[in-house]
């Protein structure tokens, strides 16, 4: 007995199934059972029974997709996890440290392998667990600190500690123009000069002392290292990656790069312009340098103000070039931080700045000064990283702020 339409349901199965991860061979061999089943199937009581089967093997196939998809999620770790199995493979030196009373032959590092973007959701968005040892609530309560947002609208990358110099190529000099010609003339030649651009990786490390004990207690030592050394650390290299002034050890941030708003071609042309027509002009100054504007870093203030605007009336205001959410204009998303000062604005075509870390963070547990003889130990977290914009794309790299934005853009 023959059921319609079950060959094409099989296959479709089997695609189903090599999608989610599901090996190929696997799912082949599971509906060749059904298949099989079918040959016999002569009577209605038969046909139920066949269909039964191909229920079972679609529900194997099914609870191996979510295995699948169980696997992948859990690749994805957080900051505790990574440090975590770290601490654990060291765990017999530092049993070894707090048996001998805080003697330590020499520096005891932990690479966290996994948590390699600073700042993003293996770090302060991963939300540790907090614990202490006391018989009190059990909260330990950090100071609050801002949400980090850079590194995850910005080009990431890495390259290796023994080459800690970043170099791209930049394109200058186009000589000759191409024109169309007629029959037996002279073709136009063409040329271009490509020339090394290199930046040196800065390296920002900070330490915190701690008991020997405390070694002892992995939640509480992680909440440590990640609520307090590892945020104080991201806060300081955001701010660089934003506004560092690229002289000796610091980084050269992004609104140093970038180009001072104008206005463009909307300069002296709009009536009573606000600050979501300062959004849209930035924009259209960085198409017109042939950029891709996808992003705008704005200080909270800014985003709220926008929010509240209302008409004469009273009525909310929502121009009909954004977005039904009002968080999109002209393709760029407005990305909230206070990182910036209030009135400032940083966007364009985030994707030309480019951040390069040169290794894994590395959390160091070791001896210094008189560490010793006071039964502390002292930790050090550092980070290496170069940021840089090449000077052909800094001009879709628009900054500003929106009081000088829009008397640019009012009209006369």
């Amino acid at each position: 007995m023959e059921i319609k339409g079950l060959g094409s349901k099989i296959e479709s199965y089997k695609s189903i199934a090599e999608k989610a991860g599901v090996a190929a061979e696997e799912a082949k061999a599971a509906f060749a059972k059904v298949e099989e089943t079918l040959k016999g199937v002569t009577t209605a009581d038969q046909l139920e029974l066949a269909k039964k089967e191909m229920q079972d093997q679609v529900d194997a196939i099914v609870l191996k997709m979510k295995d699948a998809q169980t696997e992948r999620k859990g690749k994805l770790r957080s900051f505790d996890v990574a440090f975590e199995e770290a601490y654990n493979a060291k765990k017999a030196e530092i049993d070894e440290i707090v048996a001998k009373s805080g003697r330590q032959s020499g520096p005891l590092v932990f690479e966290v392998k996994d948590a390699v973007t600073i700042g993003i959701d293996n770090t302060i968005g991963a939300g540790a667990t907090h614990y202490t040892l006391t018989a009190n609530t059990g909260i330990i309560s950090p100071i609050r600190k801002r949400v980090l947002r850079y590194l995850a609208n910005v080009a990431v990358g890495f390259m290796s500690p023994l080459k800690p110099y970043a170099m791209w190529i930049e394109e200058t000099d186009e000589q000759g123009t191409p024109i169309f010609i007629g029959e037996a003339n002279a073709k136009t030649q063409l040329s271009v000069l490509y020339v090394e651009r290199e930046m040196k990786a800065k390296k920002i490390p900070v330490y915190g002392k701690v008991t020997t004990e405390m070694l002892r207690y992995l939640p509480q030592l992680i909440a440590y290292i990640q609520n307090n050394l590892m945020k104080r650390l991201d806060i300081k290299t955001e701010d660089q990656l934003f506004s560092g002034d690229g002289l000796g050890d610091n980084l050269k941030g992004a609104t140093v790069y970038a180009t001072a708003f104008t206005g463009s071609d909307l300069a002296g042309t709009i009536i009573s312009p606000n600050n979501y027509d300062v959004i849209r002009a930035v924009a259209l100054q960085s198409e017109n340098a042939f950029g891709m504007p996808n992003g705008i870093f704005v200080h909270p203030s800014t985003v709220a103000e926008m929010d509240l605007s209302k008409d004469n009336e009273g009525r909310y205001l929502l121009p009909p070039f954004v977005t039904a959410a009002g968080k999109t204009i002209a393709g760029m998303e407005i990305i909230p931080t206070n990182a910036l000062d209030a009135g400032e604005f940083l966007g364009g075509d985030l994707s030309v700045i480019n951040v390069f870390f040169t290794q894994n963070m590395t959390v160091q547990v070791g001896l210094d000064g008189n560490d010793f003889t006071t039964n502390k130990k002292t930790i050090l977290v550092e980070q290496e990283l170069v940021q840089f914009v090449s000077a052909n794309d800094t001009q879709v790299l628009i900054t500003g702020d929106f009081t000088t934005a829009r008397a640019a853009l009012a009209a006369a």
